[in-house]
């Protein structure tokens, strides 16, 4: 039965001290610009990114419309809203990970800071070991994405190649 359960709990334990404060690290620097002046980068442009994220996100710029936002390109990826408050603004990690395959989740409370019990939001964040770093994989919020990034970016892609082809066909 220990065999059965041992990898189990190997799967899901917590990370080591180097990895939980590399991983702290990189949980700071995605929310940092949030509680700063505003920072005009987008989420999708911060080299913040595992290599398949980077690649999908490469692949979906090439192809999202140049006049109106498409589905991912109309708020910001990680504080998932187009406001917040850079002085109250405040992430909330909830708990650490190690998966399998190299990876590690960690799960955040994201406060707006409007005093809003609505302005709170989760998420989850997948992080891919590449080098010595750890890179963002994935990103899973109930509201903007609860299939992850990853597939949300796969589905717009699939979205603005159809309307590109309409565009094109007319």
């Amino acid at each position: 039965m220990l065999a059965t359960i041992l990898p189990l709990i190997l799967a899901t334990a917590s990370p080591s001290t180097a990895d939980s404060a590399a991983l702290d690290a990189q949980v700071a620097e995605i929310f940092r610009p949030y509680t700063q002046d505003m920072d005009d980068t987008a989420a999708w442009d911060r080299p913040l990114f595992s290599a398949e994220v980077t690649a999908l996100i490469a692949h979906w710029e090439k192809v999202q419309p140049d006049d109106e936002p498409d589905a991912l390109n109309d708020g910001d990826w990680f504080c998932q809203c187009q406001d917040w408050d850079e002085k109250k603004f405040k992430v909330t990690p909830r708990g650490r990970a190690v998966l399998p395959g190299g990876t590690a989740e960690v799960s955040v409370k994201i406060d707006l800071g409007f005093d809003d019990i609505h302005d709170v939001r989760d998420a989850r964040l997948i992080f891919r070991k590449q080098g010595a770093a750890w890179k963002l994989d994935d990103l899973f919020a109930p509201q903007a994405f609860p299939k992850g990034l990853k597939q949300a970016l796969r589905d717009t892609i699939v979205e603005d190649e159809k309307l590109a082809a309409a565009a094109n066909a007319k």
